[in-house]
């Protein structure tokens, strides 16, 4: 019998707007992922926020994503990089690690033929380890925002229920849209995930209420999966590490759940 010709369905979370939610996407899909197959979790934002939150708060010692997408001699493979959480015991699921060395690892590879795609090419030697991966972008456009995206095979928009977050969204997707105009293979989108949903008891506040419909107008053949409602816990796991499935919040966690099922059945 032939050996198993298995490839990580890549799953980038971006949107071109702080705030958005991502890094907390990133964390939830990654942890939820795997639970169904083998994950690897990318960090590709210079703040580092998701290797911070899987445990790994001092990178100065270590080699990191930054070092993997180095033009020449100096580019390490993504195998010597990886790291398993240093909080949580966790079966299925490693790091790639970032920190603000990526910021200048960015600018090195600026000026190279190809530059769009050294993620993707770094990624190439673990595609048969992974079931999935999970890529956490920075929040603006960028040569590192452009790496993330042509290295996935899907994107999902986490974005916060705001005027702002309306336009984060639609510049994602145009962002999208241009890189596919000048012929480069762009990933599927699998839709919107509005994060911070505002309520004041049982109602829903009126910015969330008008974000929410006109994400719903303007997202014309892209799905809109349900909200995040904003709560402390939402940051309370965050820090821990924890998925909030894991915090036991499943309603928190509905649209998260939703992605991961979208995912597995493709």
């Amino acid at each position: 019998m032939p050996e198993s010709t298995k490839q990580a369905k890549i799953l980038a979370v971006t949107c071109l707007s702080g705030g958005s939610g991502k890094t907390t996407t990133s964390l939830n899909l990654a942890i939820m992922l795997s639970s169904k197959g083998k994950t690897l979790a990318v960090d590709f934002d210079p703040q580092g926020n998701l290797s911070q939150w899987m445990g790994w708060r001092d990178l100065s010692e270590s080699a990191t994503i930054a070092e993997t997408i180095l033009p020449g001699s100096d580019r390490l493979d993504i195998k010597e990089i990886i790291k398993k959480p240093n909080n949580e015991e966790r079966e299925g699921l490693e790091l790639a690690p970032a920190d603000y060395s990526l910021s200048g690892a960015g600018e090195v590879i600026a000026p190279n033929p190809g530059r769009e795609r050294f993620l993707k090419r770094a990624l190439k030697s673990v595609l048969g380890d992974y079931d999935y991966i999970v890529i956490d972008t920075p929040p603006a456009k960028g040569i590192l925002t452009y790496n993330a995206i042509l290295a996935a095979d899907y994107v999902v928009i986490p974005t916060e229920c705001t005027n702002k977050g309306v336009m984060g969204v639609i510049n994602t997707i145009t962002l999208i849209r241009e890189l596919e105009e000048i012929d480069f293979i762009v990933p599927k989108i699998l839709g919107v995930i509005p994060v911070r949903d505002q309520w004041s008891g049982a109602n829903q506040t009126r910015m969330s209420k008008a974000a929410i419909e006109t994400l719903s107008e303007v997202l014309k053949e892209i799905s809109l999966f349900s909200s995040v409602r904003h709560s402390t816990i939402v940051q309370q796991a965050n820090n821990a590490g924890w998925s909030l499935a894991e915090m036991g919040k499943q309603s928190l966690a509905t649209a998260y759940t939703e992605v991961v099922n979208t995912v597995i059945n493709i």
